[in-house]
């Protein structure tokens, strides 16, 4: 991992997200503030609200997104940017895009709007295209749930 880019969520997350480039953030932003999400896309524009949309649809335990982007990255979700390495906490990694599947040493996709399933360890990986909405819609979301769900079963 990048070493002066410091991952944004919980050290402990059993989720982790893992994108080439970080956000801007101001210098005095704290992620435990209420309004910490609407600051960060305040300052990075729409491309981060997208970012973080499809990260809530992904980690939400049921269908309202929504509610539930108020605590993304405060309980379960970690962002790593430039890893090289998985995080040794996550159960679930979701390696978003061509330039960080290759930085971790995995086959990029191949096919647009797909994404891959790998067990590793107890650990789960899925190979997604870059957090955006034409690059990764709702139906690819809601497949990627429901192979994750079928595999908790």
């Amino acid at each position: 991992m990048s070493d002066n880019v410091k991952p944004l969520g919980q050290d402990g997350a059993k989720r982790c997200f893992y994108l080439p480039t970080p956000p801007q953030l101001a210098d005095d932003w704290q992620l435990d503030t209420p309004d910490s999400l609407d600051e960060l896309i305040a300052l990075n524009g729409n491309n981060w609200r997208k970012i973080l949309v499809i990260m809530a649809k992904l980690s939400a335990p049921d269908e309202d997104w929504r509610g539930y982007m108020k605590r993304l990255l405060k309980a379960d979700e970690q962002i790593r940017f430039g890893a090289d390495a998985l995080s040794p906490m996550a159960k679930e990694h979701y390696v978003c895009g061509q330039q960080s599947a290759i930085k971790l040493g995995l086959t990029p996709l191949s096919e647009p709007k797909t994404f891959t399933h790998q067990r590793e360890n107890n650990s789960q990986i899925y190979l997604l295209p870059y957090l955006d909405y034409r690059q990764c819609p709702n139906a690819l979301i809601e497949g990627l749930r429901e192979l994750r769900e079928s595999l908790t079963r």
